[in-house]
């Protein structure tokens, strides 16, 4: 068949009203297309500097093409469920290759055939029957991902990106003591991140003892709750999530996927500059967070208090913000790892979600398309745990948080 043809089915395929408005993934198909119809199925780091712009881009640091690849087979199947099963011939990416599968598709008429056998009678009641049972698996298909659809998480099914999951990691460094020839892995409270490491080794004057900073980081007990939570929510709806820690993250991926960004606020790494432009200071020093409320009003402090493997108060932190490409960015903290893990559980937890969105609406009049929430978190061992919406304020789009101060977009 021409190639021609095909090129002209790939063109059907991106202006259908299934396939979404994503340039990427349009560029993406065009690209598979044009390269398998060529011969030539291509790999990753080709598809990350053709379509991406990333000719650094190594497969084992990101599953970027991975996540736009295992979507653009859902895009494709959905296409052939609903306006394209009719279509002559079918687009396929199979699984663990890049290259396109051009097949002749088979319309089957054996229902048909049974049907004419049949009286008429008959023939009506199998028709009506699996009519219903087609419009059943239909409605099934378009209400899988309505936990997200309808909800605050509604930007992960309708904009088009990958959804990454980012988990804070505790900062560990390698110390190496020439003098006594013991080795040893630490972990300070005190350093949570590349820039307090450089403050301490230019302070640390201890002679034959060398540090240095180690590519991996230490998951803290809560992150195992926090992916479980989010499977649970994102395989319900059918939603496909990469998973990776934020010391493995790399500010160049912020154009490129929705992000959920969940731990304790010192372990975020750069996404704590999100306070910067908050109604909330993040204070890292007093482990605090301080409500803007202007010069003139006395400022409002909410520091954890009580023991952490006993009865406690903490506090957790939600926002909802765009990225700096129309993606969005999910961010949830607390000063604790129980403000983290509760915050997160709020949004991921039906029942709690629908009854803090709706806080929010009788708030703020709705819940807007990007805002921030405070929580007052109790309970004991981390279990049993309370919560309480303490401040909620929507944000401006676009963030302020993507400009630097001389009006240029961050990161582009």
């Amino acid at each position: 068949m021409e190639k021609a043809v095909f090129l002209e089915l790939t063109e059907k395929i991106i202006s259908s009203k299934g396939f979404g408005r994503s340039n990427t993934y349009a560029n993406l198909l065009r690209f598979l297309v044009r390269c398998s119809l060529d011969n030539d199925a291509p790999k990753e780091t080709v598809i990350a500097a053709e379509v991406f712009g990333k000719p650094d881009f190594d497969p084992s640091e990101s599953t970027l093409i991975r996540v736009y690849a295992y979507k653009l087979r859902e895009k494709l199947e959905n296409y052939y469920a609903t306006e394209g099963s009719r279509d002559s011939y079918r687009l396929s990416i199979p699984k663990g290759s890049y290259g396109i599968v051009f097949e002749k598709a088979e319309h089957h008429s054996g229902l048909l055939r049974l049907v004419q056998k049949k009286t008429v009678r008959l023939g009506l009641i199998v028709v009506v029957f699996v009519g219903v049972l087609l419009v059943a698996w239909f409605q099934l298909g378009q209400d899988k991902d309505s936990p997200l659809r309808e909800s605050a998480w509604s930007d992960l099914v309708s904009n088009g990106f990958p959804t990454a999951v980012f988990l804070g990691d505790l900062f560990i460094y390698l110390e190496e003591d020439s003098l006594t020839g013991m080795s040893r892995t630490i972990r300070d409270p005190d350093i949570n991140g590349l820039s307090d490491f450089a403050s301490f080794r230019m302070d640390d004057r201890r002679e034959g003892v060398q540090t240095t900073a180690l590519s991996y980081g230490l998951l803290i007990r809560g992150s195992v709750q926090w992916i479980k939570e989010l499977t649970r929510m994102f395989d319900s709806a059918g939603h496909f999530f990469s998973i990776r820690t934020i010391s493995r993250f790399n500010p160049k991926e912020l154009q490129d996927q929705n992000f959920v960004v969940v731990g304790m606020l010192k372990t975020l790494g750069m996404f704590k500059d999100y306070f910067k432009y908050s109604r909330f200071a993040y204070d890292e020093t007093e482990e605090a967070l301080v409500l803007r409320e202007g010069e003139s009003t006395e400022r409002r402090v909410f520091s954890p208090t009580g023991d952490p493997d006993g009865y406690h108060t903490d506090y957790g932190f939600m926002a909802k913000f765009p990225g700096p490409n129309q993606n969005t960015i999910y961010l949830f903290g607390g000063l604790w790892d129980t403000g983290a893990t509760q915050s997160l559980k709020n949004f991921t937890d039906a029942a709690l979600r629908e009854s803090i969105e709706g806080e929010i609406a009788d708030q703020l009049g709705e819940v807007p398309p990007y805002f921030e929430v405070l929580f007052e978190v109790s309970g004991i061992d981390r279990t049993e745990l309370s919560t309480k919406l303490i401040h909620v304020f929507p944000l401006e789009e676009p963030a302020s948080f993507w400009v630097d101060p001389g009006g240029e977009v961050l990161n582009r």
